[in-house]
C-alpha cells in the first residue's frame, strides 16, 4: 500500500488470497474498480467479501489471460508474492505490463535469496533449505536477488520507479527487523533484506 501512488480507479491484484490486500484497497479507493485472481477456490471465495470481481484460476493460465486482455487498461497491477510460484514469470509479467494503462503501476514484491539464511545454510549445513513459507517456500519455482528482480522487470519492458525493503535478520522472526536496521548499510544491506518491493512503470510512459 505505501508503494500506490495516486487514486487508481482500476485495481488489478494477482493472486489476492483471501482478499485482505483487497480490503486495504477498497477501503483506501473506494470507487475503484477491483479484480482479484486467485488459484485456491476456497481463498478466492473468502475475497469475494472485498472484491466485486474474482477470478478463480492461475493468472499463467491461458484461459485467465485471455479474460484479463479483454479487460479495459489497469492503472494499478499488483503482483504480491506471486511470480517465484509461476512456471514462467518473465513471460507472464510482460503480458500483465501491456495490460497497464498510461501511466498505470505495477507493484511487485519477491523474496531476496541472497540473504543471510541462504548463505548460513549453504556453507555450514552444505544444503538447499525447503520450508513451508518465506523465502525458501518449497513451492517457488524461481528464485531472485535484486539484481534479478531489476533483469525481470526490464525484460517485460518496465523501469522501476520505487524500491521497499523489508528487513530482518532471521527471516521467521519480525523481532529481528530491529537489529537488522542496526546493520543496514553496505556490505550487509542484501544479506539481511529478505524481501524486496517494486512500483514499476511502463518504459513507454
Amino acid at each position: 500500500m505505501r508503494l500506490v501512488t495516486g487514486s487508481p480507479t482500476r485495481i488489478l491484484d494477482v493472486g489476492c488470497g483471501a482478499g485482505l490486500l483487497g480490503r486495504q484497497l477498497r477501503d483506501s479507493f473506494p470507487h475503484c474498480d477491483a479484480l482479484g485472481i486467485e488459484p485456491d477456490p476456497d481463498r478466492a471465495s473468502l475475497a469475494r467479501t472485498y472484491f466485486p470481481r474474482v477470478i478463480q484460476g492461475s493468472v499463467d493460465d491461458p484461459q485467465t489471460l485471455e479474460t484479463l486482455a479483454s479487460e479495459p487498461p489497469f492503472d494499478l497491477i499488483i503482483c504480491a508474492d506471486v511470480l517465484e510460484h509461476l512456471v514462467d514469470p518473465a513471460s507472464t509479467l510482460k503480458k500483465l505490463a501491456r495490460m497497464l494503462a498510461r501511466n498505470g503501476q505495477l507493484i511487485t514484491s519477491l523474496p531476496n535469496v541472497r540473504h543471510l539464511s541462504t548463505l548460513v545454510d549453504l556453507y555450514f549445513f552444505g544444503y538447499w533449505p525447503q520450508r513451508d513459507r518465506g523465502i525458501h517456500d518449497r513451492t517457488h519455482l524461481h528464485f531472485y536477488a535484486r539484481p534479478n528482480i531489476i533483469e525481470l522487470g526490464r525484460s517485460a519492458g518496465l523501469h522501476m520507479r520505487q524500491e521497499r525493503r523489508n528487513l530482518r535478520l532471521f527471516e521467521a522472526h519480525p523481532w529481528s527487523m530491529v537489529p537488522a536496521k542496526a546493520l543496514d548499510f553496505w556490505p550487509f544491506r542484501g544479506l539481511f533484506t529478505f524481501q524486496y518491493l517494486h512500483r514499476w512503470h511502463r518504459t513507454d510512459d
